[in-house]
């Protein structure tokens, strides 16, 4: 199900476009426990980034 989509410039990537989008989700739907995506999104910097959006 999906929960929120935006519609992003093209030149942003995929693992820096996420982060607005869980920053929503986050504020919408506060008890939601995990998450998921695919290798688009791996990283170092873009799991820290989640992490500090909260517990997922």
């Amino acid at each position: 199900m999906m929960l929120e989509a935006q519609i992003q410039p093209a030149d942003i990537q995929d693992r820096d476009g996420a982060l607005p989008v869980l920053k929503e989700v986050r504020r919408l739907f506060p008890f939601i426990e995990r998450i998921f995506a695919d290798g688009g999104y791996q990283g170092t910097a873009t799991a820290a980034a989640v992490r500090e959006l909260g517990v997922w």
